[in-house]
């Protein structure tokens, strides 16, 4: 029997499906907005769920508001309050932050900032960051920004004039960093485990979980808690063959350690899946599949050099 939580949870699904549809044209661009502001696609996958989920949660308050609320706009404003929040509690301050209010400077010259804006992250206030990336990448107006921030158009130039000078001052001193590849990893736990699915040895793997272990598909909130549960359904013996000729290895992906499973398929090597794993005791704890994320694993194909499989 259903408990008053999952009834509630079947009854909004259709909202929830309605919610993802209206804000569907704007996923990608809220994705690549949340990589430019986190500096990493790890980082930006969790900035891209929580704001989300902050979205969908806060339509039912906020929607008595005469004001309207523009899908677009209402996303990147929830992305930026909670980056910004997150940049509090962590302390991120490159540097004090000051009154901007009465820096007016207008640029007229536009600046490429895709290959800068890591850069950039480790030297600017996050509201500079915010503004910079808004108006150079997204093309906000500063009035747009203004409105998004509670702020003024002057404060936003003043902002965004000081990020331009120091991406200047930055781009004069020495040229932007290379993320380099890929390095390979290579543990006993992890060599275990990329045998076991290699073989395609689902009760090995089952073998390698904490009875309290989590298994996460990132992009559908989804979680199965317990190795029993994860057993029944992701790591079910009859789902072996729909791995067949997949492969995992291990690889430092962007500062973590993740799992790269690569499909042979007719039309050549592609990327399948890229999972990441939380180790206890030699034991897997908590497991999170990006299987769904689609402009995370766009993102990680092109950093790896392969084409993307398609869902199944």
């Amino acid at each position: 029997m259903k408990t008053d939580l999952q009834l509630i949870g079947e009854e909004s699904k259709h909202i929830w499906v309605k919610f993802w549809e209206t804000v569907k044209p704007y996923r990608n661009s809220l994705w690549t907005y949340c990589l430019k502001l986190t500096g990493t696609p790890w980082d930006a996958e969790d900035l891209l769920q929580d704001t989300l989920l902050k979205s969908f949660a806060s339509l039912s308050a906020l929607s008595h508001r005469e004001q309207p609320l523009r899908t677009k706009s209402f996303l990147f404003r929830v992305a930026t309050n909670h980056w910004l929040d997150q940049c509090r509690r962590n302390k991120r301050y490159s540097r004090i932050e000051i009154d901007e209010t009465h820096q007016y400077v207008v640029f007229q010259d536009t600046i490429e900032v895709n290959d800068a804006i890591f850069t950039l992250l480790h030297h600017l206030t996050p509201k500079q960051v915010v503004v910079f990336i808004l108006v150079e990448s997204f093309q906000f107006t500063a009035k747009e920004v203004a409105e998004l921030l509670s702020t003024t158009e002057g404060s936003v130039n003043g902002l965004l004039n000081r990020a331009r000078k120091k991406l200047k001052e930055l781009k004069n001193k020495k040229g932007l960093e290379n993320g380099g590849k890929p390095l390979l990893i290579q543990t006993n736990v992890v060599e275990n485990f990329l045998q076991a699915y290699n073989r395609k040895d689902f009760k090995g793997l089952a073998a390698l979980l904490l009875d309290n272990a989590s298994f996460s598909f990132v992009e559908m909130n989804s979680t199965e808690y317990g190795k029993d549960t994860i057993i029944t359904y992701s790591l079910n013996p009859n789902k072996e063959r729909a791995h067949e000729n997949i492969t995992a290895s291990a690889q430092i992906l962007w500062g973590k350690q993740a799992i790269i499973f690569i499909k042979e398929t007719e039309l050549g090597t592609m990327l399948f899946d890229v999972n990441t794993i939380e180790w206890e005791d030699g034991k897997v704890s908590e497991w999170k599949c990006y299987y769904f994320c689609r402009d995370f694993m766009k993102y990680a194909a092109d950093y790896l050099g392969l084409p993307l499989a398609e869902i199944e």
